[in-house]
């Protein structure tokens, strides 16, 4: 699997638990938030955007606190916000172009 696979793969993920966030089943699976932690390991050791590193340090925090959590529907609905942010800045890396991540002004500042 090639970077942009894997970085779709991670966006597919994180855009699947937003989506189900108001669902009144679990919401996220450890199986998803396994799946997530061993893609964000293979791209961390591939050359990315520097700028995106950040990004990368928050995901690796939302899925290590996923991986731990006795109730992973209130994670999911307490970072809705953030994986919004996420799901666009993957976007904009996989379109290249140097600009992923959107502007601090645009998004009122990080939740985490």
């Amino acid at each position: 699997m090639d970077v942009k696979q894997r970085i779709d793969l991670l966006q597919s993920l994180l855009d699947h638990q937003k989506k189900t966030e108001t669902a009144s089943t679990e919401t996220a699976s450890i199986e998803e938030f396994t799946k997530m932690d061993g893609v964000l390991a293979t791209l961390r050791e591939e050359s990315i955007n520097e700028n995106f590193l950040g990004t990368i340090q928050e995901i690796h925090t939302y899925v290590d606190n996923g991986r731990e959590s006795s109730n992973r529907t209130e994670l999911v609905k307490h970072h809705h916000l953030n994986l919004s942010r996420w799901v666009e800045e993957l976007q904009l890396l996989n379109e290249g172009g140097g600009k992923v991540t959107i502007d601090y002004e645009q998004r009122k500042g990080r939740e985490i």
